[in-house]
Formats: C-alpha cells, structure tokens, sequence
C-alpha cells in the first residue's frame, strides 16, 4: 500500500459489515482524471464545489509547500514557512499542516481575507498532523512520545476538543485521519507489523464508531466521508504497493459497498478528499496517485453521481 504519514474510542464501538450491492464495478462512478502532474510529486489534493478553488501540496528539489489556486488566479502558498503538507477547503478555509524545526502545528489559510490563523483547541507541543475541516469542526492527528497516536475532533465555536481514538505504546497502530462532514467522521488504523489496516466511520451526534470489516489478505486506508455519511475508502492486497488497489464506497445506512475504480498495478493511493457537488450532482473524489517504484505523486479526480 502506499505512503503512510506520521501521525480508545470514548465511546460504545460496533463492527460495520457492509454486504456488497454489485458483483460490478459501479457504473456511477466516471473514469479517474488527473488534475495535477509534472515535475515533483503533486500529493493531497482537495477542492471547492466545481473545482474552483485547488488545494494541494508540491514536493520537488526537497522542498515541501502546500498551495491553493482559484481557477485563472494565481498559485498562494501556504505555509509561510517549513514545510507544508495540505488538508483540505470548506468554504473560505483552507486547512493544512506547517511543520517548521521540529514543531507541526495547523494552520487555517481565509481566502476572503487572505489571512492565516491558528484553529482553536488544535495545536500543543505535540506533533499535530492531517488536518480536515468542515464548517467549525477540525479532524486532526496528534502523535508523541511512547509511540502515542490520537484522533481529535475540535468544535472551533464551543472550544472543545473530543478524543475519538488513542493508541500508545508496541505493538504500535498508527491512526491516520481521514475526513469529516456534517455529522460524520472517519479515520483509519494500521499496524505496520502485522499490515493489518482498516478504517471506522463515526457519527458526531450519537458518538457512535463503526469499524469496517476486512476481508481476508487486505488492508484499508485512506478514507473520507461526504455529509450524507457515505464511507470512501481503499483497498488493497496487505504488506504490498500497487496490488489490487480498488476505490469503493460504503453506502450509508447499509446501502451495500461497491467498488468505484481500480487503480493500475505498480500503483497505489496515499489520501483522498471527497466534495460534495451539490443536491442531484454527486460527490467528487480528489486522490493523490504514487508510482510504487519511483516514489513519486500525481493527483486524480473521479466523480461519482
């Protein structure tokens, strides 16, 4: 599978089983498109409703800048300085990560103000890390010593901060966030000695965490939710890159899971931000795409009606 950054459930968990609707590929997803490309790696892309508005983040000559750019407008960057390692846009906010010395702190980039500000409830001393936002929640990593790994979410209007999962200590599982929207969040864990991997869906309102099954020899990953709860995730075959690399869906309120593409062999996926489109306009699923023998990103789109 492909490159996996550094990043208790506090409440009742049950397992989510969803049985597949379609032996077929979902006809309702269109091919993959890429929107990105060129020298470098071009890697975790998100976007506005349209399109409009781009976020993403370069790695080229060592450097590493997360920029947004509006259509005909010109390229911002983001991080002011360090590294900067996107997260994705929800109205006028952009959210990414700036990584300056050793400190990873998240920052919020306005693009009516063209002004940066930390989110509250967010940063510490900790390395904070994969920030999503949607309205005036913020989904974020946090990691420290002791092989310590934490999911947050923070109410940036109420101030409060909510652990949904924490991992410390060996054997280490890493928990990677993934998405959140409206009334729903999702994460993923992995564990890199065993390869065993797999994504939980989590409702806001209930507090209620949902683990998805993994069928036997794969591993799942890079997950994200749209407002209507419907789960996007990746799955491939465990402890390898580009082998059996599908996107599927997870249709709320056991809708069934079915596969939306498959992913060319020697090639796998790191992260993906959906977009809702609108009422009667489906979603739109940004991915980043790494070539597994040269290490090296391009940036994808599918839409799904």
């Amino acid at each position: 599978m492909g490159r996996r950054s550094k990043a208790l459930i506090g409440v009742g968990a049950v397992t989510l089983v969803f049985v597949s609707a379609s032996l077929a590929w979902a006809a309702i997803a269109a091919a993959p498109v890429k929107v990105l490309g060129g020298r470098g790696s071009q890697m975790l892309p998100a976007a506005t409703p349209g399109g409009g508005v781009l976020s993403w983040t370069l790695i080229r000559s060592g450097q590493v800048d997360a920029f947004l750019r509006s259509s005909g407008g010109p390229k911002i960057q983001l991080n002011r300085r360090g590294l900067g390692w996107n997260g994705n846009i929800s109205g006028t906010e952009a959210i990414y990560q700036q990584v300056v010395r050793n400190q990873s702190n998240i920052y919020i980039y306005d693009t009516g103000t063209q002004t940066r500000h930390q989110p509250p409830g967010v940063n510490t001393a900790g390395w904070e890390f994969y920030p999503r936002i949607d309205a005036n929640n913020v989904l974020f990593g946090r990691s420290g010593r002791n092989h310590s790994w934490r999911v947050l979410l923070a109410d940036t209007s109420g101030l409060t901060t909510t652990l949904l999962e924490k991992h410390t200590g060996r054997p280490v599982r890493q928990l990677t966030p993934g998405g959140v929207a409206g009334d729903w969040a999702t994460w993923a864990r992995y564990a890199p000695r065993t390869h065993h991997g797999t994504v939980v869906l989590y409702q806001i309102s209930t507090q209620l965490a949902s683990v998805l099954a993994v069928p036997r020899g794969k591993v799942q990953y890079a997950s994200t939710v749209d407002h209507a709860g419907d789960l996007f995730y990746v799955r491939s075959g465990a402890g390898t890159c580009g082998r059996g690399v599908t996107i599927r869906e997870a249709i709320s309120g056991g809708g069934g899971d079915v596969p939306l593409a498959r992913i060319p062999r020697g090639y796998d996926i790191g992260v993906m931000n959906v977009v809702d489109e609108g009422p009667g306009d489906g979603v739109t699923i940004y991915f980043d795409r790494v070539n597994c023998n040269s290490g090296f990103y391009d940036s994808y789109k599918i839409v799904v009606n």
